[in-house]
């Protein structure tokens, strides 16, 4: 017995010493206070901003080509500051057909410029607006596209452009020119008898063109309350357009007086905030991602030069188990936008000056919030080796399973993400946790065998062109040291 004591003491005080030691590995923060970590390029903010000029509504111009003076439109500009002038309308869904026509013009176009057509929601946001059905104008410097596209309550887009092909940067089809010549247009939303999709048609002039729309983003819905004219919110210059003549479901409004719309930012000036591609995050007096006041986090973009805030860990590698924990909250979020949380190596990230899409940023083991905008941003695994090998597979590789979703409206979602090296001929395996579903991403043994090292853990951007995230960070406890 006395040696079955002894035994049992041993065992105890090796555990005890093995979970001290795990312990003394992880860093915990909650960030009540600056915790001084590195910044590379995170705060890029010109000293002087471009300043924003919103100048439309009702005017007794005629620019649109109606029958009698009397219209709306004037100058809109691209920000992420929602700008909009419209009528309020008996609630619609997707559940049910929509119909809208008009006339428009477009007399100047700067390039990066733009507005919006259609039906939306008093709630609506963002770039890609959620709850809207509409077309857009797209400047393009005394020119521009027209694209038509929609957005589902919980920001799944899809829609397509009034040209041939998919590109409107690879079509033969000639741009509209923004010379004040008059077009006729047409909208139409029709949910298909028999099936649970939907079709989207558009005329301009005398081209048709139309696209079909999923059963998933019906079943998702949509909710309109308003039509009218709204500012495509992402930063960027001004467009001077007009409208008249409008029919919608029925409804139809001629502006031969002012019609009285509800104005929103319609008629304002101010010094823009957000500029693409300027970083703006780090540590912030905020509490979005919960708890007391403290966090990390704030604008990232999408963009092809390296930035990141982050921690300074010990050096770290794929041969050592490793492990995070914490709060997240995604506040606002574009399409083609996204962000990284999780060890990297700072050598590789500092030098890297080559897109995603051409090479791979090597030495990433974490967690991507990013997704095609036919989807919206997934929360999920991701890891790059030394040598580059990659996966942040969007779809679960064995069951096809969509991985979670998380959406830009601010709430606060509790994550965790655990790495595990199985053995030199077994791989590694990474689970990570959002809220209440977890998912698994397994290394290959050849992955194990590339390795990849790390010396930093935060937040860091995803080196391909785009748009940005508005992110937080709290409670944070993440693997600073190799565990023994």
């Amino acid at each position: 017995m006395p040696g079955y004591r002894c035994g049992v003491v041993c065992l105890l005080m090796v555990c005890s010493a093995a979970l001290a030691s795990a312990q003394e590995a992880l860093t915990h923060t909650t960030f009540d206070v600056d915790p001084g970590w590195e910044g590379f390029r995170n705060r890029l903010l010109p000293d002087v901003r471009p300043r924003v000029k919103q100048d439309f509504g009702y005017r007794a111009t005629n620019y649109a080509g109606g029958d009698r003076p009397g219209e709306i439109g004037g100058t809109i500009q691209r920000s992420t500051t929602p700008a909009r002038y419209s009528m309020a309308i008996d609630e619609r869904t997707f559940d049910e057909p929509l119909q809208a026509s008009g006339t428009f013009s477009v007399t100047r176009a700067s390039g990066g410029s733009g507005v919006m057509c259609g039906w939306f929601n008093e709630n609506s946001q963002g770039w890609r607006t959620s709850n809207s059905l509409g077309f857009r104008l797209d400047g393009n410097g005394g020119k521009y596209w027209v694209f038509y596209e929609y957005g589902t309550l919980n920001r799944r887009t899809g829609g397509g452009g009034a040209f041939q092909g998919e590109r409107y940067q690879t079509t033969p089809t000639d741009p509209f020119l923004a010379d004040g010549t008059p077009h006729h247009w047409s909208l139409t939303y029709t949910p298909q008898a028999g099936t649970h999709d939907a079709m989207i048609r558009f005329r301009i002039d005398d081209r048709a063109y139309e696209v079909n729309v999923p059963a998933e983003h019906v079943a998702d819905g949509a909710t309109f309350n308003r039509f009218g004219l709204w500012n495509v919110e992402t930063g960027g210059e001004t467009l001077d357009a007009y409208f008249d003549d409008f029919t919608v479901n029925g409804q139809h409004v001629s502006f031969d007086a002012d019609p009285d719309w509800i104005c929103e930012g319609n008629q304002a000036e101010f010094v823009e905030s957000i500029i693409r591609p300027y970083h703006n995050y780090g540590f912030s007096h905020t509490s979005h991602a919960g708890g007391e006041r403290g966090e990390i986090g704030g604008i990232v973009f999408r963009d092809e030069k390296p930035s990141y805030y982050a921690a300074r860990t010990q050096p770290l590698s794929l041969e050592y188990p490793l492990e995070a924990s914490g709060t997240v909250s995604l506040c606002s979020a574009g399409a083609d936008s996204g962000v990284m949380l999780g060890w990297f190596d700072s050598a590789s990230k500092q030098t890297k000056h080559t897109p995603e899409y051409e090479e791979h940023l090597p030495n990433v083991l974490g967690m991507m919030i990013e997704g095609p905008s036919r989807i919206g941003h997934v929360f999920r695994a991701t890891y790059t080796t030394a040598t580059g090998q990659s996966q942040a597979p969007i779809n679960d590789p064995h069951t096809g399973e969509l991985r979670p979703v998380i959406l830009p409206n601010g709430a606060t979602h509790h994550w965790a993400i655990k790495y595990v090296p199985l053995g030199e001929n077994a791989g590694g395996r990474m689970t990570v946790t959002f809220d209440d579903t977890s998912h698994i991403l397994d290394l290959s043994p050849e992955d194990l065998k590339a390795g990849a090292s790390f010396d930093r853990f935060g937040v860091f951007n995803i080196q391909a062109g785009g748009h940005h995230v508005e992110v937080y960070v709290d409670d944070l406890t993440f693997t600073a040291a190799q565990m023994p």
